[in-house]
């Protein structure tokens, strides 16, 4: 049977993740979220990131404690093109289990077959939307059919899609520190006004720049960030986490 938690504990288990995982690498992240999950009764999960744009050229992060073998699988053959999971979070922010997406008559749930030789076979995901195309998601697996998987999971909601946010927020970057140090403080002040939605305009009055400045800005930042365009740059900026 699940845990039964009281607030406080759920509380501090957040604020452990919160202390640990910023600017953490890979592998601290990893483990961080595999001890939390833990206390949850959860043996697996993995954070996925990825651009709806880029992701046909293998531009996609995973950070996991799955099996290393399923993971290489998943990747070599590009099994994220065809999984009804990774495509259901593409187009909806509400949190699923996947037996919402799991039609076994479908051909392309030849993911499931696969991952089912690794005990991986149901479980539910939370999709994080950045703006633009960009998005994370967290997967937590039930391994070999855990009859609790579900009460867990509906029991623990709440901490689930606060670790998932936060887990999304500092997840690990993986843009060249070269790249990531070329933008000045105004720059990337700039690239967080242009995500906020602001136009050229709005951002010279709120930097207190000409407009001028501010296209001077888009040109560099662009060039800097190898992009053909100032919005790409910004989507860019945010799959790195840059601010």
């Amino acid at each position: 049977m699940p845990k039964l938690r009281t607030i406080k504990h759920t509380f501090d288990l957040v604020r452990e993740v919160e202390n640990n995982i910023p600017g953490a690498s890979t592998k601290t992240y990893v483990d961080v979220l595999t001890w939390v999950f833990y206390q949850l009764e959860l043996t697996r999960f993995a954070y996925v990131y990825a651009d709806s744009l880029l992701i046909d050229n293998g531009d996609i992060s995973i950070h996991s404690n799955y099996p290393a073998e399923w993971v290489d699988t998943y990747r070599r053959q590009a099994l994220y093109k065809s999984d009804p999971v990774m495509a259901n979070v593409a187009i909806t922010s509400q949190p699923f289990f996947w037996a919402a997406v799991n039609d076994r008559s479908h051909a392309s749930n030849r993911v499931f077959e696969q991952s089912a030789r690794y005990g991986i076979d149901q479980g539910f995901s939370i999709p994080v939307h950045d703006p633009g195309s960009a998005f994370g998601s967290l997967h937590l697996p039930c391994v070999e059919g855990d009859p609790d998987f579900d009460r867990i999971v509906q029991s623990n909601m709440f901490l689930i899609k606060a670790i998932g946010t936060i887990a999304h927020q500092y997840r690990p970057i993986e843009a060249s520190q070269e790249e990531l140090l070329s933008l000045s403080p105004r720059e990337i002040e700039f690239l967080h006004w242009l995500a906020l939605g602001k136009n050229y305009q709005e951002i010279g009055l709120i930097m207190n720049i000409t407009e001028r400045t501010v296209k001077f800005y888009a040109k560099k930042i662009t060039e800097k960030m190898g992009c053909t365009n100032v919005k790409q740059a910004m989507v860019k900026a945010i799959r790195y986490n840059i601010f």
